[in-house]
């Protein structure tokens, strides 16, 4: 039992370090911290629930719904980024085509 609290204290840890990462947009260490992570929640989650601290199952929960609502804002963020270029493109296309 000492170890899956272990487990889970180490991910909920990664998380908050992938909540930094999140803010800085580092997304290759992202990946580098998100795959050391998920086989410690494993570890964590495995055989029976009853052994599993609830207490930091629901803090990584919080944590792991903030990382989604960051990666939510983020690709917003980027659609709205490539909506802008296409259409600067655009104008662009037009402009050149309109010196001829």
């Amino acid at each position: 039992m000492t170890e899956k609290i272990s487990s889970l204290t180490r991910a909920i840890s990664l998380t908050d370090e992938i909540l930094v990462l999140l803010d800085q947009e580092d997304f290759e260490a992202i990946g580098e911290l998100d795959a050391k992570r998920r086989p410690l929640i494993e570890e964590a989650f495995s055989g029976s629930l009853d052994e599993v601290d609830q207490a930091k199952a629901l803090h990584l929960k919080e944590l792991n719904d903030l990382a989604v609502s960051k990666l939510i804002e983020l690709k917003a963020s980027v659609i709205g980024s490539q909506k802008k270029i296409r259409h600067a493109s655009k104008a662009t296309k037009a402009y050149i085509n309109n010196q001829y």
